[in-house]
């Protein structure tokens, strides 16, 4: 039974003391919600479903796209509350938040008790015609972060898989409070009964200025799940049990997004959040990510900056929940989707492709425009929502006078919500059908895209004249694996996609390849990683 059907057995059977609902969301108030021993706020629309337990410090335990789950529960805490004590930690799962920064907790260990694991009043709010929330409030911290309380409010809205998380630091004290907040989901790692790690990933963007120097990155502790740099720009997490404990990956990153995502599931859960630029972050870091042996999970921590708030002041940091359903690795992450392939062009085919997840209920469509911003001409319209992943792959003329390309996102209505991925004609990996075209000075092979990949990437190569082209991959012992070019190509750049299959049209393992590219004379050769 998934979780949906558990949500509508359990309001059948129980009388819910607290229900609220609009059109597209409803919010009930659950005894004993998916047998987890706790009264659960359990709010849900036709693509998501979060679930609240006040009694253990406001957590939330569940953050759901249709029936596949996103945040780690351990089963052993089932149940429990606790009463607020100076000592002693318990680790329910979930997500949750902590002031920061952690050393100035005394003895850095445990977290504040009260604000993490305290008994947390809630109220219910349908006021508005497009979303219902739960508002979470914290005891008064009286040891660590002492006159300090938290506030969050959840709220969820028809169409999308969007929760707005608005996270409040209240100074109940007597004297200026110096905090920040610390906000942090404990993510699932393999599937039931399974040891899956290798399908559970984390991406995040790099700062080219970061102060962490060339790496980008700091890490306290060595560990298989630190993948690198996976795209230009992206670093790539896979989770590895990290003995004997675990280890964690610090990021300065210019850009406000953080993504989880299940590779077996082609699901990716999503964070995006306001960059507070030359303000204090502990440890210079505006996101984490760690990795725990025992029990295993990843948690997934974004840090707000510390902010001075006087006596009876507040302060609200505002991050936003995002999941659709879209393969791996991510390279992109805003309010409108995620990008698991920017959008390319085929002058030879005339093909336009790129690979999207699209958190909102609507449709979408390419949209040309010239250097003025006026639209030219659209591409056909594609049908949207959470629950699919969008591959684009359109045969289409690009207009002669077209600057730049958007996917745009518009709701069942017409209303243009966004845009998800916006490319300007020069930045396309492949040459643009126009009249101003130049040819290439050289023949020349470019680096594949994505690189990393799983479970395709795109070869490009250039062609000053036209010539005989050969474009093969080898193995790394050798080996001949696959022809994908055999040919004459005319001038001018070209494309070509490789799937990680072999000339007999079978997946090849995970591991190094080859490309190797010959045209006329020239020959060029460039290292190739397929993750599995």
């Amino acid at each position: 039974m998934n979780n949906k059907s558990i949500l509508i057995l359990s309001i059948c059977l129980n009388m819910a003391f607290l229900r609220a609902q609009t059109t597209g969301v409803s919010l009930h108030s659950i005894p004993g919600y998916n047998q987890w021993g706790w009264n659960s706020i359990v709010m849900q629309n036709e693509f998501i479903t979060i679930a609240t337990v006040p009694a253990i410090g406001g957590r939330v335990m569940q953050y759901d796209l249709d029936s596949l789950p996103s945040i780690y529960i351990n089963k052993y805490e089932l149940g429990k509350t606790y009463t607020p004590a100076n000592r002693g930690y318990h680790n329910f799962g979930g997500y949750k938040t902590w002031p920061s920064p952690q050393y100035r907790w005394p003895g850095q260990w445990p977290p504040p008790p009260t604000l993490d694991y305290g008994n947390y009043t809630f109220t219910a709010d349908s006021a508005s015609n497009d979303s219902v929330s739960v508002l979470v409030t914290s005891p008064v911290e009286q040891w660590i972060a002492s006159g300090i309380q938290f506030e969050r409010r959840a709220t969820i809205y028809p169409g999308s898989s969007r929760v707005k998380m608005e996270q409040t630091i209240i100074n109940q004290g007597t004297s200026t409070a110096n905090w920040g907040m610390w906000s942090i989901t404990q993510s699932i790692v393999n599937h039931p009964g399974k040891t899956d790690y290798e399908n559970y990933r984390a991406y995040f963007p790099l700062n080219p200025s970061s102060v962490y120097g060339a790496g980008k990155t700091w890490t306290d502790g060595a560990s298989n799940a630190w993948k690198g740099e996976i795209s230009p720009g992206i670093y790539g997490v896979q989770f590895y049990p990290t003995p004997p404990s675990g280890s964690k990956i610090f990021s300065d990153s210019d850009k406000g997004w953080l993504a989880y995502a299940v590779a077996s599931d082609t699901v990716v859960f999503a964070r995006t959040f306001d960059i507070y630029e030359g303000a204090h972050y502990p440890d210079s870091a505006r996101l984490t990510v760690y990795v725990s042996n025992f029990p295993a999970y990843m948690e997934i921590e974004a840090k707000f900056p510390l902010m001075d708030i006087n006596p009876g002041e507040r302060y609200t940091f505002t991050e936003n929940w995002w999941t659709a359903k879209v393969r791996t690795p991510i390279i992109d992450v805003n309010s409108i989707g995620a990008v698991a392939q920017k959008v390319t062009y085929d002058s030879t085919t005339h093909t336009l492709s790129a690979v999207y997840g699209v958190f909102h209920k609507g449709i979408a469509k390419a949209v040309f425009k010239d250097e003025t911003g006026q639209v030219i001409s659209e591409g056909r319209e594609y049908s949207v929502s959470p629950l699919k992943e969008i591959q684009l792959n359109e045969t289409i003329t690009i207009p002669q006078n077209t600057k730049k390309i958007e996917f745009q996102i518009y709701n069942p209505e017409g209303g243009l919500i966004g845009i998800l991925d916006s490319t300007d004609i020069g930045h396309l990996l492949t040459s643009v059908e126009a009249e101003s075209q130049n040819f290439p000075l050289k023949h020349s092979l470019s680096n594949n895209y994505p690189n990393p990949f799983n479970p395709k990437t795109v070869i490009s190569y250039k062609l000053k004249v036209k010539s005989e082209v050969e474009l093969r991959i080898f193995d790394i012992l050798g080996r001949e694996i696959a022809t994908l070019v055999n040919e004459q190509k005319p001038a001018g750049t070209h494309t070509i996609e490789w799937d990680g299959k072999n000339s007999g049209g079978q997946h090849v393992s995970g591991g190094v390849y080859f490309c190797c590219f010959e045209a006329g004379k020239f020959r060029q050769t460039h290292k190739l990683i397929l993750l599995k």
